[in-house]
C-alpha cells in the first residue's frame, strides 16, 4: 500500500530542505518499519494538470482559488524551482512526479518541457516512475478539450510529449534517459470503461499505440467507492460493506483481464495498479471519509485488492481533504494530525510485512457476508496471518448523537481451522477505537500514532490491551473473538 498526495498539496506533506516535514516522515517509516519497505508516493492528481511551471517563480507554489469550482484546491497554480526541493526531503522514499498534461496552452506545454530537468536533478535515484497526465478521460468535461478529442488524440499528445521529455533527459539526466530508468504510469484513467462522463476507453486507448515506445512500467488505474456529494451514501452501505467491497473491485479487475487479453504486439505485459484510490471522490464526506469506520474500510479494500493480484494501490490525499490519512500542517480549516485512516493502513502495512528476499500471497476468505470478511497471508507458500474483520457500524461518538448505538456492543466469534502444520499459540493483534464513528482515540495493536504524543512516532498506550494470544487447538483449530467495528490479525506458527 503506497500513498497519492495531491500536487498542489506535496510542499506542505514533504516540507523543503530548511523545514522538512518530520512529521510526514516519521508516518512513512512507520510503515515501512511494520510492511518491510516503505511507501510510493505519486504526486499527482486534479492539480497536476493545472500546474504551469515557471522557472523565474521564487516561491515553490502559488496558487489561486476559485470556489465556484473547488474550495479544496487551488485552481491557477504556478510551481517554480524551489517545488522540487520537496523531493529531497524524504530520505529512503521512492516517488512518482505527474507532468501536466491537461495544460494545452503553449505556456503550459513549453513550462511542462522546461521542468523536466529541474525534476529530475532534483528526484535523482529516488524515481520510481513518470507519470504524463491525470485522469484524461476527463478531460472532455472538465474543458480540458472539446468534444472531439478521442483516444488517438490522447495517444498522439501522450507519446509526442514522453519522447520530448526524453530528449530533455538526454540532455540533463542522461542516466535517467535508459530504456530501463525511462518509465511511466499509464494511462490513469478515472474510469474502467467509457461512458457519457468518461469519454475515453482503456482498452481502445492501448489498441491506439499507447505503448509503442514500450516506455510503460505500470499499467495504473483509479478508483472510488463513489461521490461524496452523492445521495444514499452511508458508512455502513457504502464502506463498511464487503459485497460493495467487492463489486467496486471486480471493475478494475475487469479492466486488468480485459487489457491483459490483448495480442503480444498491445499488451503492456506489466502489473495492474491503482494509482489514486480512496473512500470518496471530491475529497471525502465529513463524517465517513475520516472515521474509523473508513480506516475499517481501507483495510477491507487493500487487502481484498491484494487478493485481486492488483499489484499495489496509491491512496489519495491532500492538504485539508476528508480522506486523508494525516493533516500535514496546521490550517484555519483542519488540525494538523494523524487522521482514522492512517491506522488501517498501519494494519494493512502489518499484514502485507514479508522482507524483498520473500514473496506474500494474500487469499481472500469469502464468508459470503456483507459485515464479516477474513483474509489469509502466506510468505513463501506458508501461512503467517489471518485477517478477520468485523465491519458491523457501532456509533458511539459525541458529534454524532443523532445516530449513536443504543445497544451493547456485540462480539463476534470466528472459528478458523489452520493447516496441521500449525501448532503453539497464535498472537492476536487489534485495531480498535470506540465505535466506527470515532475520530480519535484509535490504536494499532496497542500503539497511537498521534501528532500530539511524539510527532507521528509510535507510542505504546498503557489502557489498550495488547500481547492476546489464542492456543491452536486439536486439527489446527482456533477461536477468536471480534467486537463490532473492529479488526483482529492473527500470527501462526505454521
Amino acid at each position: 500500500m503506497s500513498y497519492s498526495i495531491e500536487f498542489s498539496s506535496f510542499p506542505d506533506f514533504a516540507g523543503n530542505t530548511s523545514a522538512p516535514n518530520i512529521f510526514s516522515y516519521n508516518l512513512l517509516q512507520n510503515l515501512a518499519q511494520l510492511s518491510g519497505s516503505a511507501p510510493v508516493l505519486r504526486v499527482g492528481g486534479n492539480t497536476q494538470d493545472i500546474a504551469v511551471f515557471d522557472s523565474s517563480l521564487e516561491t515553490a507554489l502559488v496558487g489561486i482559488f476559485n470556489t465556484n469550482i473547488s474550495s479544496d484546491y487551488p485552481t491557477t497554480i504556478t510551481i517554480g524551482p524551489a517545488y522540487f526541493e520537496s523531493y529531497t526531503t524524504l530520505p529512503g522514499i521512492q516517488f512518482v512526479h505527474g507532468f501536466n498534461l491537461g495544460g494545452n496552452s503553449s505556456r503550459a506545454r513549453a513550462g511542462t518541457l522546461a521542468s523536466v530537468s529541474y525534476a529530475c536533478k532534483a528526484i535523482g535515484n529516488s524515481l520510481l516512475y513518470w507519470e504524463y497526465g491525470n485522469e484524461p478521460d476527463l478531460f472532455q468535461v472538465s474543458g480540458y478539450r472539446n468534444t472531439s478529442y478521442d483516444e488517438t488524440d490522447y495517444v498522439d499528445q501522450w507519446l509526442n510529449g514522453t519522447r520530448a521529455f526524453h530528449q530533455e533527459l538526454q540532455q540533463a539526466c542522461p542516466d535517467m534517459a535508459t530504456p530501463e530508468r525511462f518509465k511511466f504510469l499509464a494511462p490513469s484513467l478515472a474510469g474502467a470503461a467509457r461512458s457519457a462522463f468518461n469519454t475515453l476507453d482503456p482498452l481502445d486507448i492501448w489498441q491506439a499505440g499507447l505503448n509503442a515506445d514500450r516506455s510503460i512500467g505500470l499499467v495504473s488505474s483509479h478508483n472510488y467507492m463513489g461521490v461524496s456529494t452523492a445521495l444514499g451514501i452511508t458508512l455502513q452501505g457504502t464502506l463498511m460493506n464487503h459485497s460493495n467491497v467487492i463489486a467496486n473491485v471486480d471493475k478494475q479487475v475487469n479492466e486488468s483481464r480485459r487489457i491483459s487479453g490483448l495480442s503480444d504486439e498491445l499488451n503492456p505485459n506489466v502489473p495492474f495498479i491503482l494509482g489514486e484510490h480512496n473512500s470518496l471522490a471530491r475529497q471525502g464526506r465529513p463524517g465517513l471519509s475520516n472515521s474509523f469506520g473508513a480506516a475499517l474500510w481501507g483495510l477491507d479494500y487493500n487487502l481484498y485488492i491484494a487478493s485481486q493480484n492488483i499489484s499495489r494501490s496509491h491512496m489519495h490525499m491532500g492538504t485539508n481533504y476528508r480522506y486523508q490519512a494525516w493533516q500535514p500542517i496546521e490550517t484555519n480549516k483542519t488540525v494538523k494530525g494523524t487522521k482514522p485512516p492512517y491506522y488501517g493502513n498501519a494494519a494493512v502495512a502489518a499484514f502485507m510485512s514479508h522482507s524483498n528476499s520473500t514473496t506474500i500471497q494474500v487469499t481472500h476468505l469469502d464468508q459470503h457476508s456483507e459485515v464479516d470478511t477474513s483474509y489469509a497471508a502466506h510468505i513463501d507458500g506458508v501461512l503467517s496471518r489471518i485477517a478477520l474483520l468485523n465491519l458491523r457500524t457501532y456509533n458511539t461518538s459525541d458529534w454524532n448523537s443523532n445516530f449513536t448505538s443504543n445497544y451493547t456492543r456485540t462480539v463476534a466469534t470466528y472459528d478458523v481451522v489452520l493447516p496441521s502444520s500449525c501448532s503453539g499459540t497464535a498472537d492476536v493483534k487489534r485495531l480498535l477505537a470506540n465505535g466506527s464513528d470515532a475520530i480519535t482515540g484509535i490504536t494499532w495493536d496497542g500503539y497511537s500514532y498521534n501528532y500530539e504524543l511524539d510527532n507521528g512516532a509510535p507510542v505504546l498506550l498503557s489502557n489498550v490491551t495488547r500481547g492476546e494470544t489464542v492456543t491452536v487447538g486439536q486439527n489446527g483449530w482456533i477461536q477468536v473473538q471480534v467486537t463490532d467495528s473492529s479488526a483482529a490479525i492473527v500470527e501462526v506458527s505454521c
